[in-house]
């Protein structure tokens, strides 16, 4: 029984007992309704008296915890209301959905680049398939790839070429000349692995004729083929135009290996077919011709000599005329011909009297030097051409 509850047994005799000893309920609840008034109003003020301190809540400790409905919050002393659980609970529902619907499209993505990928798989398992993807990269296009071959790029993968593989011998599709006089050949577009017998390019001659206008026949040596073009044009060797410049200058016309063919050709033109002489006197000292308007081919000379004898001193007098002959065979070779002169006496007696041309005779391209065995006295010339 609580110290706070009435004993009845130990009631005694008072009002509220009747003489009859019967127990009056009335008197006794309200008597003990104002002692137990008067006892909590005690209490009451015993409690005002009393100063409990009771701390706040922590990670540690028991106390007073504050409520909050905030859901991204890092405080450790508040507790989640109802409604801040509510709101965590829809944000991890919606991350959720999203994370499936993420991974669907992860393994979409990894199918779609050949990598087979499933959604039953975990995360970590998409995750290391991921990690084995190398990411393309690069800006290649289909035509910049051999045909049949795949390739990736920025844009995406599993891509296939379209640049045509040639192999073996192709033609040109055309040549040029650059303006160095170098030859320029165009290829047909593709790849060409090179070499012999597997990416040569041929030219044709007829483009090569295009690209040269100057490769015909007739610029040619004769009989010499370049690129199947086989020459008509006969040139001369040294030798022969040498023989030809001597021919013309042994015609009277002076020419020379140097002279180009066409001045030769002019120098042709100019030859005269007609004789040519030349003529004069000479005294007995002079031994050159010069002058002479043509080349000199024949010299023929006249001359007279006569004895230092004076008819007037009474002793004999002789007088000696003839002729002498020299002519050029080519080489400047010089044959003469050994004349007789004849020597005549003033008594009537006849005797012979020779003149001949020394061996130093020359014949240039406009005079003739020469001397004698004996001197003239006088002598004429006639030089033929």
């Amino acid at each position: 029984m609580s110290s706070n509850t009435p004993n009845l047994g130990l009631l005694k005799k008072d009002p509220m007992v009747d003489g009859n000893e019967t127990f009056n309920i009335e008197t006794m609840l309200n008597e003990n309704w104002d002692k137990i008034d008067e006892a909590v109003g005690q209490v009451r003020e015993d409690l005002g008296n009393i100063d409990v301190d009771i701390p706040e809540a922590s990670l540690t400790e028991k106390g007073i915890v504050q409520l909050s409905s905030a859901t991204n919050g890092t405080r450790e002393n508040v507790a989640a209301t109802e409604k801040a659980v509510k709101a965590a609970y829809d944000e991890a529902l919606a991350g959720k959905q999203l994370g499936v619907e993420q991974k669907a499209n992860v393994v979409a993505a990894l199918n779609s680049i050949g990598v087979a990928a499933s959604t039953s798989e975990t995360w970590a398992q998409l995750v290391e398939k991921m990690a084995g993807i190398i990411k393309a990269t690069g800006n290649a296009t289909a035509g910049d790839v051999l045909a049949g071959k795949t390739f990736s790029n920025g844009s995406g993968n599993g891509l296939t070429g379209t640049m045509p593989n040639l192999t073996g011998v192709r033609d040109a599709t055309g040549v040029a000349k650059w303006g160095d006089g170098a030859l320029a050949v165009y290829p047909e577009k593709g790849y060409q692995k090179g070499g012999a017998g597997d990416g040569e390019i041929k030219v044709t001659t007829s483009q090569l004729i295009r690209a040269e206008t100057k490769l015909s026949p007739d610029n040619l040596p004769k009989d010499v083929s370049v690129f199947g073009v086989i020459g008509v044009l006969e040139r001369m060797t040294t030798a022969e135009k040498k023989s030809i410049a001597d021919a013309i200058t042994g015609k009277g016309v002076v020419a020379s290996i140097s002279d180009s063919n066409m001045a030769l050709a002019t120098k042709i033109s100019q030859i005269n077919t007609e004789l040519k002489v030349f003529s004069g006197m000479l005294n007995s000292s002079t031994r050159t011709i010069s002058s002479i308007p043509f080349i000199p081919k024949i010299l023929l000379l006249y001359g007279s000599r006569h004895s230092n004898d004076s008819p007037w001193t009474g002793y004999n007098f002789a007088t000696a005329t003839g002729y002498i002959l020299a002519y050029n065979n080519g080489n400047n070779v010089v044959v003469g011909s050994n004349l007789l002169s004849r020597l005549t006496y003033a008594s009537g007696t006849w005797e012979q009297y020779t003149i001949n041309f020394r061996e130093a005779i020359t014949f240039g391209p406009d005079f003739i030097t020469f001397d004698f065995t004996s001197s003239f006295n006088s002598t004429s010339y006639i030089v033929f051409g």
